[in-house]
Order: structure tokens, then C-alpha cells, then sequence
């Protein structure tokens, strides 16, 4: 019995991984005072729910194999069936199966909203710079339309609208977009989001990990031209809105206010949470193979 305990272990931390801590790490709001290594927690939480449910029935078959048959079975006799070995064959084969088909459905959807959305731009946009595209639409809005082939979109009513240096501003924000493939995190956890039981998901999570992804730009941003046009930039920029497969702000009045209180000013200083959130990164991310050490040794 006691080598079944770390397939129960494996099982319970894929639970709280998926299905617990997603629901907790979006109250701790002092985790957007460090965005970059709070996305590395949230992908590193991800990444151990993931593999503590692929780790189960390998962890379960060792258990079996090396218990002499001890743990508890559904029958006896010549066929013994592991009450250990079914649920983890079942948990490992769902989640694999789930995300399969997510990442599936997900990728291809993603990548062809892109494609679609960036040769729409090409076509209607009254200036090219490189990357840039301006289009005549009415309303102010900035995004990225992530990709091989980026484009930073903005309309001719938002280069009206801002001074120099917020445009400054706005550019080097939807560039390190661009620049850091941040729409490849967003995947990532969109996939892992869609891939859990609907029942399990929280929408707190993807919005949390969305603001995250929008708060490290903000950073990059500050670095290139200050917090000061940034944060004027993104008070003029309220209310914007952007298609859904590019990356944007919500442009909401909420999504704002946090977004102006975290402007680093001291942007060289590192942030005491720093250490401690990555202590946690590392806790969690060693946490399914030390499970599987010992299932192997035990």
C-alpha cells in the first residue's frame, strides 16, 4: 500500500494544479507587482498539473510492479486489476487525449484568425512602415497581430489623438508584443485553459494570464521611453478595443487603473517578491518528478 501513496500524491497535485490553485493565484493580486516571474509561475503551475496527471499511470504501473501485488484490486485471482493503476490510466489517457484535441483545435483556429486578420491590414492599410500598419477607422486602437510575420495595427484616430511620446509609447509596448512572442504564452495557456474539464476551468485564470501578458509589455515599454507617457498613453487609449486573435489591451476602465498603479518607476531595482515567487516557481515546477522518484524508490 505505502508505494501507492505517490500515485495518490501524483493524482492530488494534478487536481490542485488544475482544478484549485488556477481559482487562488488570481486573488493574489501583489503577483502583478513581479508580471515576469508570476507568468512563470502560472506556467510552471500549469506545466505540474500537466505532468502529475501524464505521470500517474506510469507512477501506478511501477507501484503495481513493484508492490507484488499488495495494493488494493478491483478482483482477485488470476486477474488483478489495481484500483491505482485504473485511475491513473484513466487521468493520463483523459488529459492526453484533451490536450490533443485542444491544442488541435486551438492552433488552427489561432493561426488562421491571424493569417486573415493580417491580410486584411495589408490590404486597407492607408501607411506601411515595416511592420506598421495604419488603417482609417474610426476609433482609437492598438494591437499586434502576432506571428513570423507580426503587425503593430493603429488607427489614424489614435496618432491624432496622442502626443509623440505616447505614440512612442504605445509602438514600444505593441512591439514587445512582437518582439518577446507573447502570443505564444497566451497559446500555451489557452490550450492547458481549454484542455481541463469545463467544469474545472476558471475564467479568473485566463483573464489574470491575459493582464500578466499586458502588465510585462507595459514594462518593456517603460524601459524604451518612461512610465509617464506610457501611463498617458494608456488613459487616452481607454475604451479601445481589438479583434480577438490579436494581442491588445481590454481597454476597460479596471484593466486601466491596475495598469497605471503598476508603472514601475524604479524599473533597475529588483522587487522584493521577486526570490520568494521564484523559490515558488521552483518548489512547484520539482514537484511531479520528485512524486516519480518516489514511486520508483519506494
Amino acid at each position: 500500500m505505502a508505494s501507492a501513496l505517490p500515485v495518490l500524491a501524483l493524482a492530488l497535485t494534478a487536481l490542485l494544479c488544475v482544478a484549485v490553485v488556477p481559482h487562488l493565484l488570481p486573488r493574489w493580486h501583489w503577483l502583478r507587482r513581479t508580471p515576469g516571474p508570476a507568468l512563470a509561475l502560472w506556467q510552471v503551475v500549469s506545466v505540474a498539473g500537466v505532468l502529475a496527471a501524464l505521470m500517474t499511470a506510469p507512477a501506478a504501473a511501477i507501484a503495481l510492479a513493484t508492490d507484488g501485488g499488495t495494493v488494493p484490486t478491483f478482483f482477485s485471482g488470476t486477474t488483478r486489476v489495481s484500483i491505482a493503476v485504473v485511475v491513473a490510466t484513466v487521468m493520463t489517457g483523459g488529459m492526453t487525449l484533451l490536450l490533443l484535441r485542444s491544442g488541435h483545435r486551438i492552433g488552427s483556429d489561432l493561426r488562421a484568425n491571424r493569417r486573415s486578420q493580417r491580410d486584411l491590414v495589408d490590404l486597407v492599410a492607408n501607411r506601411r512602415d515595416g511592420s506598421l500598419r495604419v488603417v482609417d477607422h474610426p476609433g482609437r486602437s492598438a494591437y499586434c497581430v502576432p506571428g513570423l510575420r507580426s503587425r503593430v495595427v493603429l488607427t489614424q484616430e489614435t496618432i491624432t489623438a496622442l502626443s509623440a511620446d505616447e505614440l512612442q509609447a504605445v509602438l514600444a509596448h505593441e512591439g514587445a508584443h512582437a518582439m518577446a512572442r507573447h502570443d505564444l504564452m497566451l497559446e500555451f495557456f489557452t490550450v492547458l485553459h481549454r484542455a481541463a474539464p469545463r467544469s474545472l476551468r476558471s475564467a479568473g485564470a485566463m483573464q489574470e494570464v491575459q493582464l500578466l501578458i499586458e502588465l510585462l509589455a507595459d514594462r518593456r515599454a517603460v524601459r524604451r521611453v518612461g512610465a509617464d507617457p506610457l501611463g498617458r498613453a494608456l488613459v487616452a487609449m481607454t475604451g479601445s478595443s481589438h479583434p480577438p486573435a490579436a494581442l491588445g489591451s481590454s481597454g476597460t476602465a479596471s484593466e486601466l487603473v491596475i495598469r497605471v498603479r503598476a508603472l514601475p518607476h524604479h524599473e533597475r531595482r529588483a522587487h522584493p517578491l521577486v526570490v520568494p515567487v521564484l523559490m515558488a516557481v521552483a518548489v512547484v515546477g520539482a514537484t511531479p518528478w520528485v512524486l516519480l522518484a518516489w514511486a520508483f524508490w519506494a
